[in-house]
């Protein structure tokens, strides 16, 4: 894309961010003073449309993002944002706090996000996520039915119980334990995901129940010390686009089924900040809406996850500032045992 073309599209973006109404060509002219005439700016505007990267919600309206503007917004003009001395402040005093319990840690977290974001805020912590695999075994509960054993290698067991596919013996299942446990061990229960099952899958020549049956016994032992932790619903309800009560009550559902979020932020490929917009989260409830996450990681185990949950007009640069700052405050708590006692500036 050329230059003046991004210059507008940047301009675009952080208007309706801030103004929540769609944006015309007199208005970048007049606020940005790029040095260019309205109908230059409307002729390259029209251009945007065409690429696919504005939108026009009204026939006599200007023009907003759509959802391939905000992610090449995200990926190639966005700026770091700038953080208030208050807003430094606010992470500083919050991490002066002696008790550092990985709890009340991201209790926290959600808690100061939200009110420094006006949007939702989730935190989960896991720290089962640690656990590393050992082996599974079966064992026989009746004609129709095992037992799934699943241990880990500090000892602890877990298990499930599941009906037998026709033509399954017990015999089939300990030879699918001996290739599975070959395959598995010493891998974190976290990193075994629907996809590399199905991988394994084609390998091993099971069952498609056998198999997924075991990783449902993997993800529950994964997900059973999981702590989850929202705030920011009276922040997020006052943004312009929640005057739509249906929008609100498709999020209100999405919050009462907190484990499919908690899912999507402790499911990360990167231990770097993440901004999934739209689409992107896989979670048909939140197609308006972006996800912008960190990671937090005590001597390299992933320990929880934080996220702020918005619009796709939510402020991208801002936010992704201020959960860098927090990963590098927690990051320490969880390395060190103390804040780092930095001052801000």
């Amino acid at each position: 894309m050329k230059e003046r073309k991004q210059i507008i599209l940047r301009a675009i973006v952080q208007s309706y961010i801030a103004t929540a109404e769609p944006v015309g060509s007199r208005t970048i002219a007049r606020i940005y003073d790029l040095g260019i005439s309205p109908a230059t700016i409307r002729n390259e505007m029209q251009d945007l449309e065409w690429m696919g990267y504005l939108e026009q919600p009204h026939t006599s309206a200007g023009r907003i993002p759509s959802l391939k503007g905000y992610r090449f917004y995200v990926d190639s003009l966005m700026q770091p944002g700038e953080v208030s001395r208050e807003e430094a402040t606010a992470i500083k005093d919050w991490f002066t706090f002696e008790n550092t319990q990985t709890q009340e840690i991201f209790s926290e977290a959600a808690r100061i996000l939200s009110g420094l974001t006006h949007n939702l805020s989730l935190a989960v912590t896991d720290e089962s996520q640690h656990a590393v695999f050992n082996y599974i075994q079966f064992l026989p509960l009746d004609d129709n039915r095992a037992i799934l054993l699943l241990v880990t290698t500090d000892g602890s067991v877990d298990h499930s119980t599941f009906i037998m596919p026709a033509g399954v013996t017990l015999l089939k299942l300990q030879d699918f334990a001996l290739q599975l446990n070959r395959a598995l061990h010493g891998r974190e229960l976290r990193e075994i995901t629907t996809e590399l099952m199905q991988e394994l899958q084609q390998d091993f020549w099971v069952e498609p129940q056998v198999m997924f049956s075991t990783l449902d016994t993997i993800q529950n032992t994964v997900g059973k010390n999981r702590e989850i932790f929202t705030d920011g619903v009276s922040e997020l309800i006052r943004q312009p686009e929640f005057k739509d009560l249906g929008k609100l009550q498709e999020l209100m559902q999405l919050l009462e089924e907190s484990k499919q979020l908690a899912d999507l932020i402790s499911h990360s490929p990167s231990t770097a900040l993440t901004v999934r917009i739209g689409p992107e989260t896989g979670i048909a409830a939140l197609h308006n809406y972006s996800v912008v996450q960190a990671q937090f990681f005590d001597q390299q185990k992933l320990v929880g996850s934080v996220a702020v949950i918005g619009p796709t007009r939510m402020e991208y640069d801002k936010i992704v500032s201020l959960l860098h700052m927090m990963q590098q405050k927690v990051n320490s708590v969880l390395r060190t045992g103390k804040t780092d006692g930095d001052e801000v500036h």
